[in-house]
C-alpha cells in the first residue's frame, strides 16, 4: 500500500458482485397502518459485475448478464494487463473461479506484463475494499425499486459509472 501511495505501483482490489432484480430488503418507515411493500421480480435476469477498486482514483468495471465463469474472469485480467502502464498488483479473494490450472497458466503470462495476482487468506473479506463498494451500491445508491432486465443493467451500469463522482466511499 505504501508503495501504491508513493506511486511505484498500482494496487487494485477486484471482486465480482450480483445485483439481483428486487432490491435488499431494508429498514424504513410508511404511515402509520400501511406497509411498505414490492412485487418481487424473477431472479433470472440478475446483473454480475467484476470490478477492480483503486481506492482514490476510480474503477475498473465490466457488467455480465450471466454467472460469471473462471473463463470471465481470465478475460477481465486479460483486458487490464493490456492497458496497464505500470506494474500492477491486484488483491483478490480465494473463491474458485479466481483459482485452478488456467488461472495459473494465465498468471505467468500477466506477470511477464508487470501483473501480480495477490491472494487473501481465506475467510477474510475485510481485507478486500471492494467489497465496500459492493455494500454502498447494493444498500445505500441502488433505488429501492424491483428492476428488470434492461431496467436493472441500466441501473448497475448508472451506479458504476457514477463511483467517484456520484457516489463516493471515504476509506479509513
Amino acid at each position: 500500500m505504501r508503495q501504491a501511495q508513493a506511486g511505484q505501483l498500482t494496487l487494485y482490489f477486484f471482486d465480482e458482485s450480483g445485483f439481483n432484480p428486487n432490491p435488499p430488503l431494508q429498514s424504513g418507515w410508511s404511515l402509520r397502518g400501511t406497509t411498505r411493500s414490492y412485487c418481487p421480480v424473477s431472479h433470472r435476469e440478475r446483473v454480475n459485475v467484476l470490478g477492480c477498486l483503486q481506492k482514490g482514483a476510480g474503477l475498473v468495471w465490466e457488467t455480465l448478464t450471466h454467472t460469471v465463469q473462471r473463463t470471465d474472469v481470465i478475460a477481465f485480467f486479460d483486458r487490464l494487463a493490456a492497458q496497464m502502464t505500470r506494474n500492477t498488483i491486484v488483491v483478490l479473494d480465494n473463491a474458485a473461479i479466481h483459482r485452478g490450472a488456467a488461472m495459473r497458466e494465465k498468471q505467468a503470462q500477466w506477470e511477464k506484463k508487470g501483473l501480480l495476482l495477490w491472494y487473501l487468506p481465506p475467510y477474510s473479506p475485510e481485507l478486500n475494499a471492494i467489497e465496500i463498494l459492493w455494500k454502498h451500491a447494493k444498500y445505500f445508491w441502488r433505488r429501492f425499486l424491483a428492476l428488470s432486465g434492461l431496467e436493472l443493467q441500466h441501473e448497475v451500469d448508472a451506479l458504476m459509472r457514477g463511483f467517484g463522482s456520484e457516489h463516493t466511499i471515504t476509506f479509513q
